[in-house]
């Protein structure tokens, strides 16, 4: 594997390119063509097939917020009294035993991640049912990772101190913008001194990795924001930053329409506003990972990318090397070796089904060419390399000749290489390989 090249100082707008909607490619096939075909007992063959050696990484999904910030594109909501927190928590341990007693008794969790929406919106208590159903379920490496995203606004002491007492081992903040206009237009609002307190709240309490979710392309955001936010986070020492382009789906989610696509930055204002977030961070010391991550050069991501084993998941770029992904609660995926399977996303539905059965409600059977073409978009996407199976290559021709001719890759034989001008491009080159991507009928995030 090539040592990887840096971001150009100076990226190479070329609209057609930039403004395609393209799959993140977080998992293959994307979400958007699972099926009900897959229902809870492919889930659960397919679960007691993992081998007695398998390794687990765990996802719990809590889909609750305080208040909804119009950008998200997640599944979540604001609690009610018809939809309270509790009885979710209830069936989330009732899905946790239940997966418990399907896999093998001697696979061993080595990941632990909590999702959302917003984890801190749980009580310690439910903090605390939540990891004690993991501990008596599964057995659980004492080197494994525990991860949550948190927002900086509900994060109190007794929260943080709940977290670390079931193991948190890392912390992802959402700050996505500092600008208070910007922050208003996305319904938001939170100030350096909420997210500073956070930050420290954390590291009193113990938890030593940090990593800053931030955001480009929001509603009346300018690249000088862009470039605030990303030093904001460098001078806070967070360990990896993440610079998510918003995607603009209120087709798929109604409350996007509380924000005025005509306050978008749109074009090359969008794609110079990533340059920046780039360039700033790597300008502050941090290694690019991926087409949207950046990580400090000792953090175990940076780690993974030189060795080639650098992974993609539902969590984005990552070093999670586990031998299946097993999502639990309202709307979260898993993903084993030959099958994808989805949860329902409705919360009631949810905590019905699961008292019953698993809760799954679609997915797909992976066939042995999706897990060819899933292996090699993954590999683009992490190496910006990989040789190309014939069949493959003959196929994607007609789509990657344009993109070697426009200089965003090169290829020698059989071998693909990604150039510098070709990076932020990446996930149009890597759906070049994705037989069933029609660009004409895609409805997915603009591509920079």
């Amino acid at each position: 594997m090539s040592a990887q090249p840096h971001a150009l100082r100076s990226w190479s707008y070329l609209p057609r390119y930039a403004s395609a909607q393209i799959p993140r490619y977080t998992s293959y096939p994307p979400a958007n063509r699972f099926g009900p075909q897959v229902d809870a007992a492919h889930a659960r063959a397919a679960l007691r097939a993992l081998p007695g050696d398998a390794t687990l990484s765990l996802y719990l999904h809590i889909p609750f917020c305080k208040k909804l910030c119009w950008y998200c594109g997640c599944h979540t909501s604001v609690p009610t009294v018809a939809d309270p927190v509790q009885s979710y928590v209830d069936a989330l341990v009732a899905e946790i035993a239940l997966i418990a007693s399907t896999v093998p008794s001697s696979a061993r969790v080595t990941r632990i991640h909590f999702g959302g929406g917003s984890p801190d919106i749980l009580l310690p208590a439910q903090i605390a049912q939540i990891f004690g159903a993991i501990h008596d379920g599964f057995r659980i490496n004492p080197t494994a990772e525990i991860a949550a995203e948190l927002d900086p606004r509900g994060l109190t002491a007794d929260t943080a101190r709940a977290f670390r007492d079931g193991g948190l081992t890392r912390a992802s903040l959402g700050v996505q913008v500092l600008d208070p206009g910007v922050q208003a237009r996305i319904n938001r609002v939170q100030s350096r001194e909420e997210i500073d307190a956070a930050i420290n709240t954390l590291r009193k309490v113990g938890v030593g990795a940090l990593n800053v979710d931030t955001m480009y392309g929001l509603p009346g955001q300018t690249r000088e924001h862009v470039a605030e936010t990303a030093l904001f986070a460098a001078t806070r020492n967070a360990d990896r930053v993440a610079s998510f382009g918003y995607a603009h789906v209120p087709w798929m989610k109604r409350h996007q329409k509380g924000i005025s696509e005509s306050d978008l930055p749109m074009g090359e204002e969008r794609f110079r506003q990533a340059e920046i977030a780039a360039v700033t961070l790597e300008g502050a010391g941090y290694e690019p990972i991926g087409f949207d991550h950046f990580a400090t050069p000792d953090d175990p991501l940076v780690r993974a990318e030189r060795n080639g084993q650098l992974r993609r998941n539902f969590q984005g770029y990552t070093d999670d090397a586990a031998t299946a992904l097993i999502g639990f609660g309202a709307s979260a995926i898993s993903s084993l070796p030959d099958l994808i399977y989805q949860n329902t996303p409705d919360t009631a539905a949810y905590r019905k089904l699961v008292m019953r059965d698993m809760p799954v409600v679609r997915g797909t059977v992976l066939s042995e060419d999706d897990l060819r073409i899933g292996r090699l978009i993954e590999q683009i996407l992490c190496d910006f390399e990989a040789t190309i199976p014939g069949d493959i290559l003959i196929a994607a021709c007609p789509s990657l000749t344009g993109m070697i001719n426009d200089g965003l890759a090169q290829l020698s034989g059989t071998r693909l290489t990604v150039t510098a001008r070709g990076r932020p491009y990446v996930r149009n080159i890597a759906s070049c390989f994705d037989r069933e991507f029609t660009a004409a009928a895609a409805r997915h995030s603009i591509a920079v």
